[in-house]
């Protein structure tokens, strides 16, 4: 008997999985798919609140055209999600929860250090409040995102990015 557990012991581990173990599809906050290398189910990447978490928080303190004042918005990178499923593409499709969508080049990612917003002003984003995911342009630091075009790339209730 005590060599039987010697082996089960391992093979239950491997059965209950890890923290990285993918959300079912139903309690996933965000789906990427598309051309990404490191799914977690079947071909997408799903992420719940617990995976975002894992990843490093950063701050942009910045004035959108949508409130009245500069804000300042919490969450992880774009570009460290997008590493973390090992996208390859060029241009992303980022869609809401209400369908909606926008195409925006992997590059402002890198160049501009967007994040998917989980927190304005500390509190967390509700979907009545432009949650779960909003993604935040650095609008104050670069002028030159000041303009429609940015404006339009921020898209808020994000539920799924598409890597093309």
């Amino acid at each position: 008997m005590k060599k039987a557990g010697f082996y089960i012991a391992p093979l239950l581990a491997a059965l209950c999985g890890t923290a990285d173990a993918a959300p079912s599809p139903d309690s996933a906050v965000l789906k990427v798919e598309g051309a990404i290398s490191i799914p977690n189910h079947q071909a997408l990447a799903l992420w719940d609140s617990a995976m975002l978490d894992q990843l490093p928080v950063h701050e942009i303190k910045t004035h959108t055209p949508w409130y009245d004042e500069a804000k300042t918005f919490s969450g992880p990178l774009l570009k460290d999600v997008l590493a973390k499923v090992g996208a390859t593409g060029k241009q992303l499709t980022i869609t809401a929860l209400n369908d909606y969508s926008v195409q925006v080049p992997t590059s402002d990612a890198e160049q501009y250090r967007v994040i998917l917003a989980r927190t304005i002003n500390g509190k967390p984003l509700s979907v009545r409040d432009k949650g779960p995911l909003f993604l935040v342009y650095p609008f104050d630091q670069y002028p030159e995102l000041q303009n429609k075009l940015y404006y339009g790339r921020a898209i808020w209730q994000i539920s799924a990015i598409k890597v093309e």
